[in-house]
């Protein structure tokens, strides 16, 4: 079964078996500084980057320099599954958002896997179908949701309910509000004036360099 993280890219490495999944993470690692640029389209090799250690974003690059953002990939996701089944030019960038550690995985390898087991095949296209169906429900919200509460549901499931301390919940330390602009196609000045209208109602505070969230807060 895919496990599910909203916002974020689903990870599929659990789905191959052991010994590969060993085999790819004890690869020579290629190490990124927090803010450099891990991928873009203009790449060109036959292998894709599986993540060891750190925390990238992942992005379109729109002609008037807008960045909108996919979601944020972590240990164990793939950067850019997709482009191996596609015929189609890779149109993602990747920065770090931590310092980030990658192996490399063929596109052959992937291929392989997949063609000879057809369990990892369904898991896959199940994958992807999910999505889509991701895609068209963000869709339907930047169509008809006000902004404020595109970005209210965003943070709610970003929030990082394992830290939770007293009733409040952080939001990953890494996430700026141009991250959180992106995700919900509005601009940095609308997010941070909502923030701190939260802020002021109580909802929102800033702690320790991190935005935290009232569990039990409602917009």
């Amino acid at each position: 079964m895919i496990e599910q993280n909203p916002l974020q890219p689903t990870s599929v490495f659990h789905l191959f078996d052991e010994e590969t999944r060993q085999g790819w993470m004890s690869r020579q690692t290629y190490t990124f500084k927090k803010g450099e640029q891990v991928t873009s389209p203009f790449d060109v090799a036959d292998d894709i980057y599986l993540i060891v250690e750190g925390d990238v974003r992942i992005f379109h690059l729109h002609e008037d320099g807008k960045e909108c953002v996919l979601g944020i990939l972590t240990v164990g996701d793939f950067i850019d599954l997709a482009r191996i089944f596609s015929n189609k030019e890779s149109d993602t960038f990747t920065i770090a958002l931590t310092p980030v550690s990658v192996v490399k995985v063929t596109k052959q390898e992937i291929v392989d896997e997949v063609t000879h087991n057809p369990k990892l095949s369904f898991a896959l296209l199940q994958h992807f179908s999910d999505q889509l169906r991701d895609v068209v429900m963000i869709l339907e919200q930047v169509a008809y949701d006000k902004v404020e509460e595109r970005l209210w549901r965003t943070i709610i499931k970003l929030m990082e309910e394992n830290q939770a301390q007293d009733g409040w919940c952080p939001l990953p330390p890494y996430l700026t509000h141009k991250d959180l602009a992106g995700m919900i196609a509005s601009t940095r000045e609308t997010v941070t004036f909502l923030l701190n209208k939260w802020m002021q109602k109580g909802i929102v505070r800033h702690e320790n360099q991190r935005l935290w969230i009232k569990k039990t807060a409602q917009m």
